[in-house]
């Protein structure tokens, strides 16, 4: 292909300062991906998680001051079986007051938290939870009021995997760590000490570099065969559009709730902050591989990122697959769990309308108040709420579930169907839900509802509500 002369002095430009880009982004070969610890719970087996400072290295030889749990960067992932119960301990060795939320665990705000259930420094919390739901990808976070986005940002942040009787027993990958793959998506921004950046000022945080479980798009081996990855989204603001760079497609198995009906088969798949969804990858044949956001990029590309001044990922590239030994000639097809079309024949009590000004801080023309309960669900009821937002934007809630009814009055077919916690709104788009509320919260330890982008929910674009 012919360059035009603004092309050729452009490429000549970044050509003579690719000295200055950082040896990740021109090194031939990528990290290996870190999987975060697993720790299996027994039934009734005691949790311990210790929330203390850590060290990493997002620039080689440049150590970095960091917050994670028990000694790691990052948290490791729970796994636990439906029907369970956790005897957990959270210890805060951090230098500030903080509360944690399990994200996608169905329960009790006495047992799962609430913002207003701060732990001061120096002190622990040992709540014990009973786990009854269908499997799913959970994860837990800090959720201090006010105060998210920076302990989030800093490393308290990892995944709870529950399990159930017929997600065992389905055709599945599920050898964690092997071909059932945990990733903790987040952007970051870091200075010239390979020091995290984040303007607590600003109205959203978008970092220049991509990071998996702590590692900058990095490498990971695999079988051949059928790879489940299970991904959170962790990111404070950033939505991501997910794809394979071969074109080859996704198939997305279930959100961080619920599993459809049968696997979806997608060019790209979006997720929003907070969001978790797993996906099947079919990596049986072929070469390396690697889960991108956005479009499949060259060289030049990824030096223009550097040098641009923008919002655009240096490198798009979440992790690279590299695909070990001989394809099977016996390559099984998957299958999910039982999916009961009836659990969604649901009888509506009530209706709400919400409508998002992100930017302004406001939901229904009103912003975060703590001593103000928004409103207050009959526990077993199903309410239908009508979303709208002027600004594109994640948005989830707590201790509940719903289902997309409609999307701009368009009923969604039977095979899209699954039981979420968080979803992402278009600008002036219409958005039905059906919210089923299972589990109690009182006003004084209440559930929060909002948006997931954590720089504009720390500034008060989220509610509280009890349910009774």
């Amino acid at each position: 292909m012919k360059l035009s002369r603004r092309q050729f002095l452009s490429r000549a430009a970044l050509a003579s300062g690719i000295s200055l880009a950082p040896n990740t982004l021109l090194a031939k070969t990528r990290k290996p991906l870190t999987i975060p610890p697993l720790i299996d719970v027994g039934r009734g087996r005691p949790v311990r998680l210790d929330f203390r400072a850590a060290q990493t290295q997002f620039d080689q030889g440049k150590l970095a001051d960091v917050w994670g749990v028990n000694g790691h960067y990052l948290a490791p992932t729970v796994r636990v079986k439906s029907g369970d119960f956790v005897k957990l301990t959270y210890t805060n060795s951090l230098p500030q007051k903080m509360s944690v939320n399990i994200q996608g665990l169905l329960a009790p705000t006495e047992m799962i938290g609430s913002i207003h259930r701060q732990f001061d420094p120096n002190s622990s919390w040992s709540p014990i939870l009973s786990v009854n739901q269908p499997a799913c990808t959970a994860w837990y976070c800090a959720d201090t009021m006010l105060n998210s986005a920076y302990q989030v940002y800093r490393g308290i942040a990892g995944l709870w995997l529950i399990e159930d009787s017929e997600s065992r027993k389905a055709q599945l990958p599920n050898k964690y760590g092997v071909n059932d793959i945990p990733l903790i998506i987040q952007d970051q921004l870091t200075n010239s000490s390979g020091v995290q950046v984040l303007d607590n000022q600003a109205p959203q945080f978008l970092g220049k570099r991509l990071f998996v479980n702590g590692q900058e798009s990095p490498y990971f081996e695999v079988p051949r065969g059928w790879v489940r990855l299970r991904i959170v989204n962790a990111s404070l603001s950033r939505r991501y559009d997910l794809r394979l760079d071969n074109d080859k497609p996704l198939y997305v198995i279930a959100t961080g709730i619920g599993y459809f009906a049968e696997p979806i088969e997608s060019q790209s798949v979006s997720l929003a902050p907070s969001e978790r969804v797993e996906l099947l990858i079919d990596l049986n044949e072929g070469d390396t591989i690697s889960l991108i956001s956005g479009q499949k990029r060259g060289f030049f590309d990824k030096i223009e990122q550097f040098f641009e001044n923008n919002d655009e990922l240096i490198d798009n590239v979440i992790v690279e697959f590299r695909p070990q030994g001989l394809p099977s000639a016996l390559h099984s097809n998957v299958t999910l769990p039982p999916f009961n079309k009836d659990d969604f024949n649901l009888k509506i009590s009530k209706e709400r309308k919400f409508t998002l000004r992100p930017f302004d801080r406001l939901i229904n023309q009103q912003r975060f108040d703590p001593k103000r309960i928004d409103f207050t669900a009959q526990k077993g009821s199903v309410e239908r709420w009508y979303l709208t937002t002027n600004e594109s934007i994640g948005f989830s809630l707590q201790g509940a579930k719903f289902i997309i009814e409609t999307e701009n009055r368009q009923k969604r077919p039977i095979q899209q169907l699954a039981w979420r916690d968080t979803v992402w709104l278009e600008k002036d788009q219409e958005l039905t839900l059906l919210v089923r509320f299972e589990h109690s919260a009182t006003d004084a330890l209440p559930f929060t509802f909002g948006v997931t982008d954590l720089m504009l929910k720390d500034k008060g674009c989220m509610g509280q509500f009890s349910v009774s």
